[in-house]
């Protein structure tokens, strides 16, 4: 899963570089969550390494001791992952619906996203008193039900998950657009769902654990986080790769859906019309022949053609050019 995460953000700047399109700041924050994603399997690596999957009884005190502090960075490392995949979704939708409801929605729901991300660590580093009672049991203090940390703390990323893609079904929902064509958007922006299942699987295997073989009990929970990681990376960059989709099919695609295509007002450029018996014609101009060109552009928008959004949108910059002459001298 590790290997198709990174294979999904290299085509989604891919896609970006085919389309022409800058790089957005949800492109550089799910970088970043690659290489908090490379420090996650790396330090479950590591662990394996230690004896994570066996049971406690067989492994050497020092492992044992070991794996725990690498548990404990682990759990941070992984938070951090997770959230910084979040806040790239949520910047990613603040780029394609720009309107201020919107933001403010995602802007709230990045701060709860956050605000979860410190609470996970908080409690990952400070689950004992003194701190190095977490990997030395016979040290006198105390320490947490880390059991229940771990459900509680599960809670919250699945709820978050679910509330991210939620969030812009509401206002494609009331676009004006044909239902087809609101539901294919829809489809795109939920293709990311796989990973509020992975998160479940996930929360469903902390019930197995057991502080006295921690090696043991907490195994495959640590798999299912980088399981977890890496589908939320392929989710976030899945929308973005409609560019080459498209660019995929067209090759494909046979001459009259080319004609068709290209008959269009879709981007930008000079197209010319010849308008000499039609309606067009002011009444009286019988002779000659008028040709008319209009030229279309789009404003700068770096969502390009990611999601399908493009029949919607209205707003566009138009110019007119004519240029007319006599039949008979033609």
């Amino acid at each position: 899963m590790t290997v198709l995460g990174v294979v999904f953000v290299i085509l989604r700047f891919l896609a970006r570089w085919k389309k022409g399109l800058r790089i957005g700041a949800d492109d550089y924050v799910i970088l970043l969550s690659l290489c908090f994603l490379f420090a996650t399997c790396g330090i479950n690596l590591a662990m394996i390494h230690f004896g994570m999957g066996r049971h406690a009884d067989v492994l050497p005190e020092g492992n044992i001791v070991i794996i725990a502090k690498l548990l404990m960075s682990f759990e941070c490392v992984y938070c951090m992952t997770v959230g910084i995949v979040k806040i790239s979704i949520l910047l990613m939708y603040a780029r394609i619906f720009p309107t201020r409801g919107f933001r403010i929605a995602a802007i709230i729901l990045g701060s709860i996203v956050i605000g979860w991300v410190v609470a996970i660590i908080c409690v990952s580093v400070f689950q004992c008193t003194p701190i190095a009672k977490a990997w030395n049991p016979t040290l006198s203090g105390t320490c947490i039900n880390l059991k229940g940390s771990f459900i509680g703390n599960a809670v919250p990323n699945i709820l978050t998950d679910i509330a991210i893609l939620a969030l812009p079904v509401h206002v494609v929902w009331g676009l004006h657009a044909t239902v087809t064509h609101r539901l294919s958007v829809i489809a795109v922006f939920l293709l990311g769902s796989f990973v509020v299942f992975t998160s479940a699987y996930r929360f469903s295997t902390l019930f197995e654990f057991q502080r006295i073989d921690t090696p043991w009990t907490l195994a495959k929970a640590c798999t299912w986080c980088l399981v977890e990681c890496s589908s939320g990376i392929i989710s976030a960059c899945m929308p973005t790769l409609r560019p080459l989709f498209v660019m995929l099919s067209s090759k494909f695609a046979s001459s009259i859906s080319t004609s068709t295509r290209t008959t269009g007002v879709r981007g930008s450029g000079l197209k010319s019309y010849d308008v000499s018996n039609s309606a067009l014609r002011p009444p009286g101009e019988v002779m000659g022949k008028q040709i008319v060109q209009l030229e279309v552009s789009q404003p700068d928008d770096a969502s390009g053609d990611e999601v399908p959004l493009n029949t919607i949108r209205v707003q566009r910059d138009m110019r007119w050019q004519e240029s007319s002459y006599d039949s008979g001298n033609g």
